[in-house]
């Protein structure tokens, strides 16, 4: 599965405004549970080339449920990466993640 954050954008978390942290919360939210569906399935396969459709269709999925919150790949990756450096971004996504 596609990796949906870059580590190391670094430099200072910016503003982001409660809109945007909902819509990545939201997403983070679908996103992991995307990703837990990914682990069990993968667990039910036993041929590569299932493995290897189970992976897209969960990219396409994790893809999809930023798309529904109006975000891009990077826009969602930089205020994650932010989320690493920012403790109160992080738990305002957190909250976000949990209200969905």
């Amino acid at each position: 599965m596609a990796k949906f954050r870059n580590a190391g954008d670094g430099g200072a978390a910016p503003g982001f405004s409660d809109e945007t942290v909902s819509k990545v919360g939201r997403a983070a939210g679908q996103i992991a549970l995307i990703r837990e569906a990914y682990r069990d399935g993968l667990n039910e396969v036993d041929n590569e080339g299932e493995k290897q459709e189970l992976g897209q269709r969960a990219e396409a999925a994790a893809v999809e449920a930023l798309t529904q919150q109006g975000l891009s790949i990077t826009e969602y990756n930089h205020v994650v990466a932010a989320a690493d450096e920012d403790p109160a971004l992080k738990q305002r996504l957190l909250a976000a993640a949990q209200a969905e």
